[in-house]
């Protein structure tokens, strides 16, 4: 029995060490995709992640203001976090998410309207943490 356990054993250091090697660690990207999934933010920045983010007009009026690209913008989802009480997660079928993220030293907080029926992601609103808005009609 005690055999049995130590060949178990030795097998499975051999595959985690085989695992663990080569350009794409596969061993930690794993790991780190169970970590990550117990994290409420995570999964949300997940989803926000789109390669056809529309952009509202006053969102793009902002940008002009704040000389930032769309980019830049998109980048606050890159260790931004979500600001669940100013959010409405519970809105159907569109819920609202608030991304707050450091810009070029400054704390912006992006509003994503995120629809899952049509997986479409929008950018509505850009500000600066404490500031009043601009471009609002």
């Amino acid at each position: 029995m005690l055999k049995r356990f130590v060949l178990f054993g030795f097998g499975v250091i051999i595959s985690i060490f085989f695992l663990s090697l080569g350009p794409e660690n596969r061993m930690k990207k794993t790991f780190y995709a169970y970590v990550d999934y117990f994290s409420i933010n995570k999964r949300v920045i997940t989803h926000l992640y789109s390669d056809t983010t529309i952009f509202t007009n006053i969102s793009e009026c902002q940008l002009v203001y704040f000389g930032l690209s769309k980019e830049s913008i998109l980048s606050v989802l890159e260790g931004g976090t979500v600001n669940f009480s100013k959010s409405d997660k519970k809105k159907s079928p569109c819920q609202l998410f608030l991304i707050e993220n450091i810009i070029n030293s400054k704390d912006y907080e992006v509003l994503f309207k995120y629809c899952d029926v049509k997986e479409e992601v929008s950018v509505i609103n850009i500000n600066i943490l404490d500031q009043p808005s601009v471009c609002v009609n």
